[in-house]
């Protein structure tokens, strides 16, 4: 007998000796299986997730030791931001229709055409009934001497009123206190500034011319420029003879930019002197009409 008929039949003996078992044991076998593989599974899983995650905290050695911990992995936070230059800026879109610069406005104090009756003094600042009237230009100023002036060539606009004036109102049949002739004159740039420069030298060089005598009187200043003088001369009565009193008239002068308004004070026929307070109330006055027509 060969040797391997001798082991089929050892092995069929063993068949036979073994005792085969419940099917209850052979299902619990087969559950065990199927737990043993499932868990297999579950760990080559475990394997390939660590894997994939060794950023995130671990690495599998080699040899089978622990994992060994990797330093945290930055965070979106952790992380600067590259630095980022702002938008130009951008003029906001313009309208359709509209045009890219504003319209032009004419300056404020733009060269008058013309000097209306609304410039000057009116007969409601006289305090009385008398209208305000035109008058001839000469006489604007005292003689001074027969002083020129060379700003008179750069005067583009004159004209000249007379205003009747009482000093206060109410005073009805009474005899006027005095007269203005009043004049506004429109210079070229820069010639009104030279003219009461030419003005105060003319008082200045002529303190007497006959029996006039002239100087300077303080007052308010008015405008941008000002300034008042007395006329002075001897009081005379009815028939010309020398009474031992003056008679004063006051001149004032306004700059208001490059317009002048002189008022010069020319009394009332032979009546009384000119008062620098009442002259210096009507020189508010003509100011204040200057300024509403410039405006």
């Amino acid at each position: 007998m060969s040797e391997l008929d001798q082991a089929y039949r050892a092995l069929s003996h063993e068949a036979d000796t073994v005792r085969l078992a419940a099917p209850e044991a052979l299902r619990s076998r087969g559950d065990r299986r199927a737990r043993l593989k499932v868990a297999a599974v579950a760990v080559a899983a475990a394997v390939a997730v660590g894997g994939a995650v060794m950023g995130t905290g671990w690495v599998l050695r080699a040899d089978g030791t622990s994992p060994a911990p990797l330093p945290p992995a930055a965070t979106p936070s952790d992380t600067p931001a590259p630095p980022t230059s702002a938008p130009p800026a951008t003029a906001p879109p313009t309208p359709q229709g509209s045009t890219s610069a504003p319209p032009s406005t004419p300056p404020r104090n733009a060269a008058p055409k013309s000097i209306p009756n609304s410039a000057f003094l009116q007969m409601s600042d006289t305090n009385g009934r008398e209208p305000v009237v035109d008058t001839p230009g000469e006489d604007q100023l005292p003689p001074l001497c027969d002083a020129t002036f060379a700003s008179d060539r750069d005067v583009d606009l004159e004209r000249s009123r007379r205003a009747t004036y009482w000093k206060a109102p109410g005073r009805e049949g009474y005899v006027p206190d005095g007269t203005f002739r009043q004049t506004i004159r429109v210079y070229g740039a820069g010639a009104a500034s030279r003219f009461l420069g030419e003005v105060r030298a003319a008082v200045a060089d002529c303190p007497a011319d006959g029996n006039d005598r002239y100087r300077p009187v303080s007052a308010p200043r008015r405008g941008d420029e000002s300034l008042m003088f007395e006329l002075r001369y001897p009081t005379r009565s009815v028939e010309g003879d020398p009474t031992g009193g003056d008679d004063v008239r006051l001149v004032s002068v306004v700059r208001i930019g490059d317009v002048v308004t002189i008022l010069y004070e020319t009394g009332w026929e032979d009546g009384w002197s000119a008062e620098p307070d009442v002259v210096n109330a009507f020189t508010g006055k003509a100011v204040d009409r200057i300024r509403s027509w410039l405006d």
